[in-house]
């Protein structure tokens, strides 16, 4: 496959630099309250504000404003400030479910991160809600 990447600038008198693509992910064919009713336990987290990649982009973190607990197939309490992480693949590997066209969305940040002296410059995904399984998720309070 051709490489999907491209290098852009925030102003002109910054250098080009290498930067990721805008990435998608499909809809599927699943209802948001049918993913969450197949999960026993877990977590669905809403309104992402804060992510750390290291500069391999194999190992993250991200941390959601907040989440609700799901416990058996239904939504529960809040949790404020609740976090993940994980390793690339293997927690792509572990996507289980992905929402239909009534969940998807486009999200993006500002500020992509890059560039000595840093440059914002917009990024966006688009994707309709998925079901990860075994992701490692931690922090948070009721």
């Amino acid at each position: 496959m051709p490489g999907v990447a491209n290098a852009r600038q925030a102003a002109w008198y910054r250098p080009p630099i290498d930067r990721m693509a805008n990435l998608n992910v499909e809809a599927g064919d699943s209802t948001l309250d049918d993913m969450i009713a197949g999960i026993e336990h877990g977590v669905y987290m809403e309104t992402n504000r804060s992510w750390s990649i290291d500069d391999s982009r194999n190992k993250f973190q991200f941390g959601c404003e907040l989440g609700r607990v799901i416990e058996n197939g239904e939504l529960k309490g809040l949790v404020r400030n609740p976090n993940y992480r994980g390793i690339s693949a293997t927690f792509w590997r572990n996507l289980a479910d992905v929402g239909n066209e009534d969940s998807f969305a486009i999200q993006g940040v500002t500020n992509c991160g890059k560039g000595e002296p840093n440059q914002s410059i917009y990024v966006g995904h688009a994707s309709p809600a998925c079901h990860f399984r075994d992701v490692d998720v931690f922090g948070g309070a009721a």
